[in-house]
């Protein structure tokens, strides 16, 4: 049996953080799929196999070339990007899945297309699965998650760490527009707080420490040794509501509780997740939850979470949803 191919088409890099797409492609090539991920960057660097069955490729109408011709045959065009739904007609994949993971008001001129084209409707959030739902009848929640790899795994105490008075609070990520930092700059008030990742459009507080971006498996030594993980996102604007973070689950993966401004996504975690709906009740369970951390009973409520929202459990989702059609459509993956 021939092995069945899921095509990404260019969004991101494959090396840049480690987001859904990547986490998804990676299940699908783990059970015996060929996954094409593209490149957003563009170069005529040849295609690297940078895990078993999967390979990057670095210019995309070379890609669609070889599917003009034949050479490649796609089973399921997966994309996330609503803008890449002009690529269907070329594609000609047995199966569209869009996978609709973030709601930007540059994207709405290109969302009723990428319904319209898809197959399968994918939803990170219950948001989303809300809006999107109203436009297709196969419509799935399938939130995001951590690797089952990363539960409670061994960890080395960064360097950085080491010369740091602590508690330590931590927010992991890109400062974005989406991003609360002066929430942020309360907490480091009061607390050693440290930035792993990058300034995104918007400035890192002054008194918070900048420690760069780490490599995806390096990272979760710092949420194992921080004190507790921040997400503090602002609320009123549609790009948080619509929002599932990934570090959320990876936080519960280290065992560390987080701190959350309150939305859909950040109430369902109980104990995990501390929420908060203004600036003083933050703080104060940015408080509690350093208190709570000492326990080893919470370290065990949060890798419980962990357990149970893995990217293994989620690429099941989807397979059901892929399963569901086919029996429905008649359409045979071989």
């Amino acid at each position: 049996m021939k092995q069945k191919i899921i095509l990404y088409p260019p969004t991101l890099n494959w090396d840049f953080l480690t987001q859904r797409p990547q986490q998804i492609v990676k299940q699908f090539a783990r059970r015996g799929w060929t996954v094409v991920f593209c490149n957003n960057t563009q170069s005529d660097k040849p295609p690297e196999e940078v895990e078993t069955n999967l390979f990057v490729y670095h210019n995309f109408e070379e890609v669609l070339k070889l599917i003009k011709h034949r050479s490649i045959k796609v089973d399921i065009f997966y994309y996330t990007w609503a803008k890449s739904a002009q690529y269907v007609e070329d594609i000609k994949a047995k199966i569209n899945i869009y996978d609709s993971v973030d709601s930007f008001s540059d994207w709405y001129e290109y969302e009723d297309d990428a319904i319209k084209k898809a197959d399968i409707v994918l939803t990170s959030s219950q948001f989303l699965y809300d809006l999107r739902g109203k436009s297709s009848e196969s419509t799935y929640l399938v939130r995001n998650a951590c690797p089952e790899s990363y539960i409670n795994k061994p960890s080395q105490i960064p360097e950085e760490y080491k010369t740091l008075n602590g508690p330590i609070a931590l927010f992991s990520g890109a400062i974005g527009s989406w991003v609360d930092t002066r929430l942020i700059r309360k907490v480091a008030e009061k607390y050693t707080t440290v930035l792993v990742g990058q300034e995104f459009g918007k400035e890192c507080p002054s008194n918070v420490i900048k420690l760069g971006t780490k490599d995806h498996d390096d990272l979760y030594n710092y949420y194992a040794h921080a004190d507790v993980c921040l997400l503090p996102f602002n609320t009123k604007l549609e790009i948080t509501q619509a929002a599932c973070a990934i570090k959320m689950f990876e936080h519960m993966a280290a065992g560390k509780i987080t701190v959350a401004t309150k939305w859909m996504e950040t109430e369902i975690y109980d104990e995990a997740v501390l929420v908060a709906d203004n600036d003083d009740e933050f703080l104060a369970q940015v408080d509690k939850a350093i208190e709570l951390g000492k326990m080893d009973t919470y370290k065990d409520i949060c890798l419980k979470h962990a357990k149970e929202n893995t990217w293994e459990k989620r690429s099941e989702q989807i397979l059901k949803a892929i399963n569901d059609y086919c029996l429905k459509s008649g359409v045979i993956l071989d």
